[in-house]
């Protein structure tokens, strides 16, 4: 097969490798965290950093994806001028950082966040100037430098949020630890490749070429924190800080699949297809055998993390959490159709395609803005929380059509796919329920006591 080599192999053993490593690494500083820290902290936090990911995306006209899909993107000129387009965007964000502050403390009717917004305005102008390094080494598909990078700064970020809880175990150990592991990892950033080579430049054709690129990654990426993040940001307006923590936890679980498949997809399936050669008919017998062995993999593995995730959260954090073990299976299970979808994306980006990405996650907001005020209003917060599990299914069925239009479609291979994971579910719950690992189905109905309180 084309897409299939030994290289490729150990790819993803690299990247697969280094993202464990690095959640592992993650997790236990949260689990570190949450012994130290009230729930309440974390609901803070969680809006903090929505609304951080949402202003950033604000301006967001794919600088790494350029560098990554242009063929001028090692050219000096060229990451450069997308380097400084970056600083001058880090700049605005900054200043706009500022602006609204006051506003936001307002609507979310927290004080709190009137000094905690402009101390993480900070952060804009460190990923501003951070070096384009990564993209250029993600262009060469040096995966195991990018790999070790990642998790020296997990291994930074868990070392300083860790000491800071320690020292202050108040919301400002959070803030002061995001502002120091941006920091060291800004600076680290530049040592990828010869500092030497950063250069202010402003090129005109470079700055068209970006901009052309990137405004269906602009429009793509406000849908796509929309689509992810609504949840939050309904949340937070409509149920306390603690339940908002707690669910933030629950979340940050069930993530961690399709983020470790979207990072996949965007150092590994993405370059791959992008750069394939033959005729676009070839294309997906090529990559039909891999995405087949890949998912089924992903069935058996994610099917028994389903099964156990309540047992992870009851093993992992104290009583003031046991809701997020009620929580976390039904989002888990909900990670399926995410990772098809995410694979649909890199598929879809790869032939240059990046406005399906732009429809399918708009696809996934509009159920999410009806549906899931309606759930929670009329039948509570469980109800909300099987609508959002079931987001990335509108995601993908958008993509799944967008597929079928290019000739791309795998729409038979998922519906049986779909039907193992279902089965692999429901039989590992049973044996282990069985076996006394988990709880049967009233015991974990009763870990969710607390939301309805």
């Amino acid at each position: 097969m084309a897409l299939i080599s030994r290289q490729m192999i150990s790819q993803i053993g690299w990247v697969t490798g280094s993202f464990g490593a690095a959640q592992g690494l993650r997790l236990f500083t949260n689990v570190i965290l949450a012994r130290l820290l009230a729930p309440q902290l974390f609901g803070v936090m969680l809006i903090v950093n929505t609304l951080r990911t949402g202003i950033e995306l604000l301006s967001d006209i794919g600088v790494g994806q350029n560098i990554v899909s242009n063929r001028d993107g090692f050219k000096s000129a060229f990451f450069n001028t997308a380097w400084t387009v970056q600083i001058i965007r880090g700049i605005l964000l900054f200043g706009l950082a500022l602006l609204l502050a006051q506003p936001l403390a307002g609507f979310y009717d927290s004080q709190e966040l009137t000094e905690i917004i402009p101390i993480i305005a900070v952060v804009f102008l460190l990923t501003g100037v951070q070096s384009p390094s990564r993209y250029l080494l993600q262009k060469q598909q040096a995966v195991k430098t990018i790999a070790l990078f990642d998790m020296s700064m997990a291994a930074a970020s868990a070392v300083v949020h860790i000491a800071l809880a320690l020292y202050s175990p108040t919301i400002w150990a959070l803030v002061a630890g995001l502002i120091l592991a941006t920091t060291i990892s800004t600076t680290t950033s530049f040592f990828l490749i010869d500092f030497r080579m950063h250069r202010i430049t402003i090129d005109r054709a470079h700055i068209k070429s970006i901009i052309s690129f990137g405004k269906w990654v602009f429009a793509s990426s406000i849908v796509f924190f929309l689509a992810m993040n609504f949840d939050r940001l309904y949340f937070a307006k409509e149920i306390p800080f603690a339940i908002l923590g707690i669910y933030g936890i629950a979340r940050t679980f069930s993530d961690m699949v399709g983020t470790l498949v979207q990072r996949v997809g965007n150092m590994m399936i993405f370059p791959k297809v992008a750069g394939f050669a033959k005729e676009r008919s070839e294309l997906r017998p090529a990559i039909a055998g891999l995405r087949l062995k890949a998912l089924l993999a992903t069935a058996f593995g994610l099917s028994v993390i389903v099964a156990l995730s309540d047992l992870i959260i009851l093993l992992l954090y104290d009583d003031r959490y046991i809701a997020a073990a009620f929580m976390l299976p039904i989002l888990m299970a909900g990670a399926w159709f995410s990772i098809l979808s995410t694979m649909g994306e890199a598929f879809m980006l790869g032939i240059g395609k990046s406005v399906h990405s732009a429809q399918a996650n708009f696809a996934k907001l509009l159920w999410l803005v009806i549906a899931v005020p309606i759930a929670l209003i009329n039948s509570g917060f469980v109800a909300a929380l099987c609508v959002i599990a079931m987001a990335d299914l509108f995601r993908y069925l958008s993509l799944a059509y967008s597929q079928w239009k290019e000739g791309l479609s795998f729409i038979r291979q998922d519906i049986a796919l779909l039907s193992l994971f279902a089965l692999l579910v429901i039989v590992w719950r049973l044996v282990f329920s069985q076996l006394g690992i988990v709880a049967d189905f009233d015991g974990w109905l009763a870990y969710g006591s607390i939301v309805n309180e």
